[in-house]
């Protein structure tokens, strides 16, 4: 690892090195899901044969629950 790295990882100020790269991981994975999750929404926006299933299966599931 370089200095850069070193000194770029201390500025962030955790506890110790591991600390800051588990958080910075942490925040990247979360990032990482928000866009996947993001970009799925978009598809199924995109393709309106998808959604009107998802929908009639969301009502269907709406009208189970309801019963009980």
């Amino acid at each position: 690892m370089s200095v850069e790295t070193r000194e770029r990882i201390r500025s962030f100020g955790g506890e110790t090195h591991e600390q800051t790269v588990i958080a910075a991981l942490d925040a990247l994975e979360a990032s990482d899901f928000w866009t996947r999750a993001e970009r799925a929404a978009a598809s199924l926006v995109s393709q309106p044969d998808v959604r009107a299933a998802v929908d009639a299966d969301a009502a269907e599931w709406d009208a189970a629950v309801t019963r009980w």
